[in-house]
């Protein structure tokens, strides 16, 4: 465990003290794009740059609380309000754009759940393979369905696929949730159990990515019967925190201490809708790395603007992150503390990029624990924390899930 923690630690030591925000305005780099991770990260910001920001820090500290405080007020309802380029429509429009892309047979709708939310749904290639469990996809923080585009087709070409927007992200609805860390994770995992329930599905192979993965394995806590295989990709809120009076806990970095009161006290996408009319613009500039991701499939900004839209509506799903965040990266639960509970029939399969502020030794010190026959770990060495996005990822998603057939 205590590897794991520390290679957070540098990995958030590196993102917080190159301050990656400020990196954008100064000089339009983009950390995902740099090689190595953690705190190679921040070594590789240039001696420029470090010049810069000791001029420049204080300013943008004043204006991204500013923004933060903004965006309370500029986001007042679902629609996007007045300063806000965007809106359900917008959304709609963009989800379609997106979905164009696709080659398989989907059908799209709205699933009502037993406590009243309407959860966005896609199925791809209904009934198409009788014989295999289906697969179940859950994306991460800021994400949505769409975002899965680049391996609908070829995940889809082996057994159906069930996708949805989860509650409080892209077009599903956006309720209040519990600031309560173990009660928002547990409306979580109800919503897909419910969810579920609505579909039909008695057994499947389940996919989470980031945030994603930290419910799809809560959810296998409590749901195991209904779990065939595990697939973690990139999951969030393994780690634990280091303890109080320790060395990391005494000299995070100022900026670390920073990013985390914002991240406190203010909506992590806040920034995006305080910035009105130049949001869009600037999720270009800020993510880079995911137009470059998806540029083969998109020449256009078709993937950056269905993201805008989803990430600027009624602030819900990442309020419920910050709830089951206790500091940035951390979760109050972590799950490898927790991870020995899995259901021994379930085995796991964690999927990392190299390049990503994330690192695989949270997966392998849950080798450790539940032991090699069980769990499998494979680092994609040329992606970063957006690994569903590279090459590669399909084919060890589909090899693992391979023998998943309906008993």
């Amino acid at each position: 465990m205590k590897r794991c923690s520390e290679n957070l630690q540098s990995a958030l030591w590196g993102v917080s003290h190159g301050w990656r925000s400020l990196s954008l305005l100064r000089s339009r780099k983009v950390i995902s794009q740099t090689p190595g991770c953690g705190v190679d990260l921040a070594r590789s910001q240039n001696k420029k740059l470090d010049s810069q920001n000791k001029i420049f820090r204080p300013g943008a500290l004043v204006a991204i609380t500013a923004a933060a405080v903004v965006s309370y007020s500029a986001m007042t309802s679902s629609n996007g309000g007045w300063w806000i380029p965007s809106s359900q429509d917008h959304l709609e429009e963009a989800e379609t754009k997106v979905l164009s892309a696709l080659k398989s047979d989907v059908e799209t709708s709205f699933v009502e759940l037993e406590n009243g939310h309407q959860v966005r749904t896609m199925i791809v290639n209904k009934g198409r393979h009788p014989d295999k469990v289906p697969l179940v996809l859950v994306h991460g923080f800021g994400a949505a369905l769409g975002t899965w585009a680049k391996n609908l087709d070829e995940l889809a070409a082996d057994r159906t696929l069930y996708v949805m927007d989860q509650v409080g992200f892209g077009r599903s609805d956006r309720p209040e949730f519990s600031a309560d860390a173990e009660e928002a994770e547990g409306q979580f995992v109800e919503n897909l159990e419910q969810w579920r329930v609505k579909m039909e599905l008695d057994s499947f192979v389940l996919l989470g990515h980031s945030l994603g993965g930290f419910v799809s394995l809560a959810y296998s806590f409590k749901h195991p019967q209904h779990v065939r295989h595990l697939i973690l990709a990139e999951p969030w809120g393994f780690s634990i925190i280091p303890p109080e009076g320790s060395r990391w806990q005494r000299e995070r970095p100022y900026m670390f201490k920073f990013a985390n009161f914002v991240n406190t006290n203010f909506n992590p996408l806040g920034i995006l809708r305080a910035a009105g009319p130049a949001g869009l613009r600037l999720f270009r500039s800020a993510r880079k790395d995911i137009h470059h991701i998806f540029s083969d499939m998109y020449p256009d900004d078709t993937m950056m603007e269905y993201m805008y839209h989803c990430n600027v509506q009624q602030p819900s799903g990442e309020i419920a992150m910050k709830s089951l965040m206790k500091i940035v990266g951390y979760a109050h639960n972590p799950m490898l503390a927790r991870i020995e509970n899995l259901s021994p029939g379930i085995n796991v399969a964690f999927i990392y990029g190299k390049r990503s502020w994330n690192d695989s030794a949270c997966g392998r010190q849950s080798q450790e624990l539940l032991g090699s026959d069980r769990v499998t770990v494979d680092v994609i060495e040329e992606a970063n924390h957006h690994v569903y996005g590279f090459d590669g990822f399909n084919d060890l998603v589909r090899g693992f899930s391979r023998n998943a057939t309906v008993a």
